[in-house]
């Protein structure tokens, strides 16, 4: 695959332009342009910045900028890594332990001892019955209980009325972050509020866009010189010089 630099090294050379050239058209530094045609890319600090400058060098060249952004991206994706192998352990299973088989009994050996005893059972049976010591005695029914005398129940004790609550003070509102640039000069930007991003691009000259958040919003821009800003209604002029790399951080204000 045919890298970033090349590209755009062979196009600039294919128009007769030095890095000079486009350092004067663009504003990005020559070390940087250099750097990014070499594939030095760890000399432009910050990945924002590189993505920024390549865009920027890529359509003053006549070429798509976002297609060389999206092929730096595909040169900088790291090996994909092999999916790990799930080893399924199942868990030993106890033998249960077997029944104790119960031994076969015999037949007694004293058969001849229960005949004589049913015997004398059935003889003193009779003579029970007949000499009348079988009729059972009268006996007295037992007294019912006496009910005891409940003593008469105490009422509930009253719960005490609950203190009022006084309801905490409400912590002060603070007032959101809202922000506005005005373009004189073509510049690329980076919006980044409340640590999400939320705008990229390089806006034209006599453009004006506005953003806002609710803590901070900051501006990250390669042509601080380029634009003027208004910070919550108040101007704050411009950041920096023509060609200037700033980051700027707005804050609420409580």
């Amino acid at each position: 695959m045919q890298q970033v630099g090349d590209i755009l090294r062979s196009e600039r050379e294919k128009k007769g332009l030095t890095v000079k050239d486009i350092e004067s058209a663009t504003s990005i530094r020559a070390l940087y342009i250099q750097a990014i045609e070499d594939g030095e890319f760890k000399v432009i600090p910050g990945e924002v910045y590189l993505k920024g400058f390549i865009r920027n060098y890529a359509n003053y060249l006549g070429l798509n900028g976002q297609e060389m952004v999206d092929l730096y991206r595909q040169g900088q994706a790291p090996a994909s890594v092999a999916p790990e192998t799930v080893v399924e352990v199942k868990a030993a299973t106890t033998p249960s332990p077997s029944a104790d088989t119960e031994p076969k009994k015999g037949k007694s050996s004293y058969t001849w001892v229960v005949i004589p005893l049913v015997a004398v059972c059935l003889l003193g049976a009779v003579w029970w019955f007949i000499g009348g010591e079988g009729k059972p005695e009268n006996q007295p029914l037992p007294d019912a209980p006496k009910q005891s005398q409940s003593a008469p129940a105490k009422p509930a004790p009253q719960p005490a009325p609950a203190a009022p609550v006084t309801p905490a003070a409400p912590a002060p509102q603070t007032a959101p972050v809202m922000v506005t640039a005005q373009f004189s000069d073509e510049c690329w930007l980076t919006v980044i509020a409340d640590g999400k991003e939320i705008f990229e691009g390089i806006p034209k000259a006599g453009e004006s866009l506005s953003w806002q958040a609710q803590k901070t919003l900051v501006v990250k821009l390669g042509n601080a010189g380029g634009v003027d800003w208004v910070y919550n209604g108040q101007s704050v002029g411009k950041l920096g010089k023509k060609g200037e790399v700033v980051t700027k951080t707005f804050a609420a204000k409580q």
